[in-house]
């Protein structure tokens, strides 16, 4: 039994567009799955990150926090006269003393997690679509029409 040259080709044609679609669908699925959802048990910071930030990132944030607090009242004539003292304010000032109160060894975005964590009773929290939420503060005059 022979095999013509014409069925030959029809079957590495068939076998390579087989092979192109498995791995067309292959590449495509792994960013699908790594978008899934984040791992709770295994979210935030590890020993490794809180002894680095602990030796490190803390010491130079408040190096920084410091410099910046200075830099702002060094500048603030300055920005009063150029009309931009509350984005010095922002930048110099609040920006760096924020970043102290982060959590030891957290990202911002792991920070930012722990602390929608914290109940408040003045908030209602409506989630739509996780990880989405619409987050109402009942101190606010809050109208809601149909």
């Amino acid at each position: 039994m022979t095999i013509n040259t014409s069925s030959l080709r029809i079957i590495k044609h068939n076998a390579l567009t087989a092979i192109a679609s498995i791995v067309l669908a292959t590449l495509t699925m792994q960013t699908s799955l790594a978008a899934i959802e984040i791992d709770e048990t295994d979210f935030g910071p590890s020993y490794d990150t809180m002894v680095v930030d602990t030796v490190v990132g803390k010491p130079l944030q408040l190096v920084t926090a410091v410099a910046g607090t200075a830099a702002y009242l060094v500048s603030l004539p300055f920005s009063l006269i150029g009309g931009n003292a509350d984005q010095a304010q922002q930048k110099l000032f609040v920006e760096p003393w924020d970043a102290m109160g982060r959590c030891l060894g957290c990202t911002v975005a792991e920070d930012n997690y722990y602390k929608s964590q914290v109940i408040d009773n003045n908030i209602v929290r409506i989630v739509v679509d996780q990880p989405s939420e619409i987050l109402i503060n009942t101190n606010d005059y809050v109208v809601v029409t149909p």
